[in-house]
C-alpha cells in the first residue's frame, strides 16, 4: 500500500469515527493514546483533535491525572497528550508543561513540550535556549528542524532574527534548510511586517518551493 492510500484509509478512518461515535469515543481514544502501535496511537490523535472542546476537557482532566499520580521518565503517551493541549491552546496546562520538561531526557520530546508552550503564548520565555539549540548545539542538525517549527509559532522579531542566521549556516541543507524556510514563512503568515527582516534572496526560495 502506498504512503497516499495509507493516509487515504487513515483519513477515512478517523472521520468514521468522528461522525459516528462522536464524543462517546473520546474516553476509548484517550486509552488508545496508550497502544503499542504509533499508528493507532495517532488515529486516536487525530479524532480527539477533531473532536474539538469536550475532548480538550478530557485530554487536560487526563493530564492532570498523570501529574498528580507522578510521570513516568520519558513517557511517550504524555507527550501526545501534551501536543494536543498546545494545538487546542489550553493555557491551564502551561504549569505541568513546564513541571514534566523535567521528566524528559530526549531532546526531541522535550521540544514537543516547547512547542506546546509557544502554542499557549509562553514562547518568548524559550527564545534563549532555542537560539542555542539551533545555533550552538553540537546536536543541531539532528534537531534542528524541530526547533524551527517551535520558533515558527513565536510572534516575535527575535525568532525571525534566529532563523535568518540558521539560513545562512552551512550545516542547514536539505530537508532541515526548508523547515528552516517554512518556520519563516509561517511567521511572515502571522504577522507580514517580518518580511521586511529578510531579504530578496529568501523570500524567492520560499517561492520556489511553493508550499500549499
Amino acid at each position: 500500500m502506498s504512503r497516499d492510500d495509507k493516509e487515504s484509509k487513515k483519513e477515512q478512518l478517523v472521520k468514521k469515527i468522528v461522525e459516528e461515535k462522536g464524543e462517546d469515543a473520546i474516553p476509548i481514544l484517550i486509552k488508545l493514546l496508550y497502544d503499542e502501535d504509533s499508528e493507532v496511537r495517532e488515529i486516536a490523535a487525530e479524532a480527539l483533535f477533531r473532536l474539538g472542546e469536550p475532548a480538550k476537557e478530557a485530554l487536560y482532566k487526563e493530564l492532570k491525572r498523570l501529574w498528580e499520580e507522578g510521570i513516568e521518565e520519558d513517557d511517550i503517551t504524555v507527550l501526545y497528550i501534551v501536543d494536543l493541549l498546545g494545538d487546542f491552546g489550553e493555557k491551564r496546562a502551561k504549569d505541568i508543561f513546564y513541571s514534566i520538561l523535567s521528566k524528559f531526557t530526549i531532546e526531541e520530546a522535550i521540544l514537543v513540550i516547547y512547542e506546546a508552550l509557544a502554542k499557549i503564548g509562553e514562547g518568548t520565555k524559550l527564545l534563549d535556549v532555542l537560539e542555542y539549540m539551533l545555533l550552538e548545539d553540537g546536536d543541531r542538525t539532528r534537531y534542528g528542524d524541530l526547533v524551527a517549527m517551535v520558533l515558527s509559532y513565536i510572534d516575535h522579531p527575535r525568532s525571525m532574527e534566529i532563523l535568518k542566521r540558521a539560513y545562512f549556516k552551512e550545516e542547514f541543507k536539505g530537508e532541515i534548510r526548508e523547515y528552516i524556510l517554512r518556520a519563516m514563512k509561517n511567521l511572515i503568515d502571522r504577522n507580514p511586517s517580518y518580511m521586511t527582516r529578510i531579504g530578496k534572496d529568501i523570500l524567492e526560495e520560499m517561492e520556489r518551493l511553493k508550499w500549499s
